[in-house]
């Protein structure tokens, strides 16, 4: 079985399987991935991001995850906590997230802890990853106690998807940050399967980490250049006209939030 498959429960690693939510868009991709964490001789579950607020995506999810113990978020965004206050009334279960706001009777998770949930072999251990938005985390899911077993994936919510590259929020979103936790993934990703929170998976996170920096550093380049030449009184609009030679019209708005996060960006360090 392979990405996309809607409504049905999919194998990724030993640990990880996946339910799609049929909400595709640009952003989105094919959907948002729902993460379900559990060996499979284990009684209860954990799921990551229960996504968008879909009846029939979170029955199935419900179904396909069994008795869930937990629910984890790895950031704020609707596409991946939306249905989380409807999966803890379907469930009856915790729901914490790295800002407290967004927690549901749990407490919030904090960097570097280790979760560990009776009847659950895997052992996932939380990794604060700012950037994409302030409160993003990944998640490191060991196949049991993390000092004596595999790596077996690392969940990157919006982070890092499956396919092409991910906006950076213009509220609470920092691209410095952001680049510090794609090191960090690169450096600690090797040959480690990636789990996107959208998009297909991939087999080495590192790769995608390094893409990923190398596309953001292009368009800091790309912004320096246009600036040496035309000035740094140029309006967002002649900005990315001068950057992209052939923007279509529908990913306008993406390319010029880009494009002001990057000269939030520079602006900084000067």
């Amino acid at each position: 079985m392979q990405h996309p498959a809607y409504s049905q429960l999919r194998p990724v690693t030993p640990s990880a399987a996946v339910v799609l939510a049929p909400n595709p868009s640009y952003a989105a991709l094919e959907g948002t991935n729902s993460w379900v964490i559990r060996d499979p001789e284990d009684e209860f579950s954990i799921v990551i991001d229960p996504g968008p607020e879909d009846e029939g995506h979170l029955n199935v999810l419900q179904s396909a995850a069994d008795k869930v113990a937990l629910v984890l978020l790895t950031h704020r965004h609707h596409d991946h906590a939306d249905g989380a206050q409807r999966f803890r009334q379907l469930t009856g279960v915790e729901v914490r997230a790295f800002d407290e706001r967004y927690c549901i009777g749990g407490e919030p998770l904090e960097d570097g802890e280790i979760i560990a949930v009776d009847g659950i072999t895997p052992r996932i251990k939380v990794v604060h990853t700012p950037g994409h938005t302030r409160d993003s985390v990944s998640f490191y899911i060991y196949s049991g106690d993390p000092d004596s077993s595999e790596l077996e994936g690392i969940v990157t919510g919006d982070t890092i998807a499956g396919r092409h590259t991910t906006m950076i929020s213009e509220t609470d979103g920092d691209l410095g940050a952001y680049l510090e936790s794609l090191a960090k993934l690169e450096e600690e990703g090797t040959g480690i399967t990636l789990l996107p929170g959208h998009g297909p998976e991939g087999a080495d996170l590192s790769e995608f980490a390094r893409k990923y920096i190398d596309r953001r550093n292009y368009r800091l380049d790309q912004i320096r250049k246009v600036r040496e030449e035309r000035g740094t009184d140029l309006s967002i609009n002649e900005l990315v006209d001068a950057m992209y030679d052939d923007v279509d019209p529908v990913l306008r708005g993406a390319a010029e939030q880009s494009t002001r996060v990057a000269l939030r960006y520079l602006d900084g360090k000067n």
